[in-house]
């Protein structure tokens, strides 16, 4: 087996075929060269195995996973396979810059004290869809959010400055970034235990809380790439509020066990309240999509008699027309009887013949 690289990039794959080759192409033009990259396919059913397998690129390896995992499982488990000192995991759609590797390996190599870094990320909307859903949080309030938080930080930061402004958020804020602009330290406890498999939306955030728990995590101040955003993403797909308020309280149950120590009382009674404010608000949603399923189901009840009626009267009508049809057949044959007949001939001749002289006259 040949050395292993310094940097594993992961890029946990399902039905990516629109966006892998242009992903693919910020992965593999990293101006770090010593890097390997694997994808690791949850069965996909479009071209994402067939696009990947068109690269000759020898730092590329191809996991074709037999077992349909699901997103977090995916990502554990192609993360398990990586070799190399450090390791990232990036999203099939999004794009690096050339210097991400660069950055984030240099950080690392510099700080052994830290086992995670991040950098800042741009925000690219692919379809108006997205924008209308989730737009103004990723394109007007969460940049300003993190811009804060950035200009508050240097390059490493304490687990206490990460409480701190954790906090302000009450931990509800992914103050990190998503996965593919973060470097981890391959051998942190975090790799081996994956990704939270019952966390949807949250678990890269629940994730990063791992390694600022107790050691200092980097900050490298340069924008590493481009989050893109798009209808077919987790993103969009876990914006409805019943997935947000969920993950939220699993999550608060987290953060109060892991940061006991770093957690003032006043911290811990407003996670609390804010946790009980997400359950009581994911309860009265919970209520409103029970009321309104049973408005639905009444509804389709209506429905269901107007059809029977309509399917009633539509019986009704063909049977009329049937019947309708076999009087015309019936009268239809009379007719043809009646002009079958010697009589109905020589009175027809007559008429002809009275038509002929009023004519004459």
């Amino acid at each position: 087996m040949s050395a292993a690289p310094l940097v594993s990039v992961c890029v946990p794959t399902y039905n990516g075929a629109e966006f892998l080759d242009a992903c693919l192409d910020s992965v593999l033009g990293q101006e770090l060269s010593d890097i390997e990259v694997l994808i690791g396919d949850d069965r996909s059913i479009d071209d994402t195995l067939a696009i990947a397998r068109r690269r000759s690129d020898p730092r590329l390896r191809i996991l074709p996973f037999h077992e349909r995992a699901g997103m977090a499982r995916n990502w554990s488990r192609t993360l398990l396979e990586a070799r190399g000192k450090y390791v990232a995991l990036v999203a099939q759609d999004d794009l690096l810059a050339p210097a991400w590797g660069v950055r984030l390996a240099g950080l690392l190599e510099d700080h052994p004290e830290a086992s995670f870094a991040f950098g800042h990320r741009a925000f690219g909307m692919t379809d108006e869809r997205s924008r209308a859903i989730v737009g103004h949080f990723f394109e007007s309030s969460y940049p300003a959010q993190l811009e804060r938080f950035y200009a508050r930080i240097g390059t490493v930061v304490s687990p206490a400055t990460m409480v701190e402004m954790a906090m302000e958020h009450r931990f509800e804020l992914n103050l990190t970034g998503e996965p593919s602009f973060n470097l981890l330290r391959r051998d942190h406890a975090a790799i081996r235990e994956g990704y939270h498999s019952e966390l949807r939306q949250m678990l890269d955030w629940e994730f990063a809380t791992r390694f600022f728990a107790d050691a200092p995590i980097l900050h490298c101040p340069e924008v590493l790439g481009t989050y893109r955003i798009h209808v077919a993403g987790s993103t969009v797909g876990n914006s409805a509020l019943t997935t947000q308020y969920g993950d939220y309280a699993r999550l608060i149950d987290l953060v109060l066990q892991r940061f006991a120590g770093l957690l003032s009382r006043t911290h811990v009674e407003a996670l609390r309240a804010v946790r009980l404010e997400r359950e009581q608000m994911l309860l009265g949603h919970a209520r409103n999509l029970a009321v309104h399923a049973e408005a639905l189901e009444k509804e389709r009840e209506e429905l269901r008699a107007e059809t029977r009626e309509l399917t009633a009267h539509a019986r009704t009508l063909e049977t009329e027309r049937d019947e309708l049809l076999v009087n015309v057949r019936h009268l239809e044959q009379t007719v043809r009887r009646i002009r079958s007949q010697p009589v109905y001939r020589a009175l027809c001749k007559i008429k002809d013949v009275f038509s002929a002289r009023r004519l004459d006259g």
